[in-house]
This record gives C-alpha cells, structure tokens and sequence, in this order.
C-alpha cells in the first residue's frame, strides 16, 4: 500500500476528494447498519463524509493519511494533533477501509503509519474513541496495541453506550 498526507485542500483532486468521501461514507454506512440505526437520509448528508467535512478538516489544520491502492484511495485516517494532561498526541478519527477492501489488514497498516508520523514528529502517543457497542472495533484496535484509559456514557442515535478512549504510547 501506498501511503499520503493531505494537509491541505490544494493538494486535492476532486477525484481523490471523491475517493475520500467514499471511504468514509461506505465503511460507517456499514458500521451505522451493523448497530442497526442506518437511515436512509445517511446518504445526503454530506456534513459526515463529504468534501465539506474533509475540507473543514484540513482546514482546522488536521491532516489526512490515505492508503492507496494502485492509485486509488481504499483506506483513510484524520490525524489531528492534540494536547492531553501537557503531552503531545495524535488523535486518530474516522479510520475508514472500503468493505470490499476490508480483511486485508488496510487498517492495521495505516494505522502503522500513522504511529509512525506521529513518533517522528515527536508525539508521545497516539490517542481515539469508538463505540462500546463496536466490540469488534475495540478488539482490533487493542490488537494493535491500544489500551483502553477511560470511558463516558453517551446517549446517540437512540442509543446509550460509552465512548471508549484507547491511546498507544509511542516511547
């Protein structure tokens, strides 16, 4: 797999901002379905997947990191730099593998990437949330190396459910 940054909207083409758009919309379609709260009006909201949000993103300064596939975006991470408790990390949001690409350890990679950049600019660990209900989605990324730090109980979709925070320490 061929790796990316995107740090800003120059960098884009509307295809590769296409791409991108695709990878989110079509692997959190899946997760929404497998939590069984998927609504049809998913599909034009474009504020979750679309060019919008990926260029509020960039915009915000956060950065991109796409996998690619001869040529083809296929996988993708936000990373977003943050300060937790005086450290340095790297947040990582909306990791997304396109279905039919999902099995391949995409993910596994980009997310070795991603811990990768982060420790070359000095981050001290990398840092996300996810759903308690996903329990798959936890069970990867504890795979890779995450441990769960806390969590807090939120109400979304209809749904109560925690949050869960993982981090990864890098040094």
């Amino acid at each position: 797999m061929e790796y990316r940054v995107i740090e800003r909207s120059a960098q884009l083409s509307d295809q590769l901002l296409d791409e991108i758009a695709l990878v989110i919309k079509e692997s959190w379609r899946k997760l929404y379905r497998n939590l069984d709260v998927y609504e049809e009006s998913y599909e034009q909201d474009t504020s979750f997947w679309g060019a919008p949000m990926i260029e509020k993103e960039l915009a915000a300064g956060n950065r991109w990191l796409l996998g690619l596939e001869d040529g083809r975006c296929v996988a993708a991470v936000l990373l977003e730099e943050i300060q937790e408790e005086g450290e340095r990390a790297v947040m990582l949001r909306m990791l997304g593998v396109l279905p039919d690409q999902q099995g391949k350890s995409l993910g596994t990679l980009l997310i070795e990437r991603a811990e990768q950049i982060a420790r070359e600019e000095g981050n001290g660990r990398l840092t996300l949330f996810t759903s308690s209900l996903l329990t798959t989605l936890v069970a990867f990324y504890k795979r890779n190396g995450f441990h769960e730090y806390r969590r807090e109980e939120v109400e979304r979709f209809g749904l109560r459910y925690d949050r869960v925070f993982l981090d990864k320490r890098l040094v």
